[in-house]
């Protein structure tokens, strides 16, 4: 082959590493973008679960307690109606 083939050649190949390196890099850039994204995400529905039990944890002590109360009173009302009057 020629001189001038061999460096046409060699400009072609380089020229398809460089754009081939600039898609990696492009690929890479995009993949960082979405796991940040995704990372973001997950960290929004952990905080949101986190709240969601706390608040459930809550609801569950504020329902234990009445019920509590209701069984104080009614054992309360039990004793009253048993108990002897003078």
């Amino acid at each position: 082959m020629s001189e001038n083939k061999i460096q046409q050649i060699g400009t072609a190949v380089e020229k398809a590493v460089s754009e081939q390196a600039s898609r990696v890099e492009a690929a890479m850039s995009e993949l960082s973008r979405l796991q940040s994204k995704a990372l973001e995400q997950a960290n929004a529905f952990i905080e949101s679960a986190t709240r969601h039990a706390r608040e459930q944890i809550a609801f569950a002590e504020q329902i234990g307690g009445e019920w509590r109360k209701l069984v104080l009173a009614a054992t309360r009302n039990a004793t009253e109606l048993f108990a002897p009057k003078a």
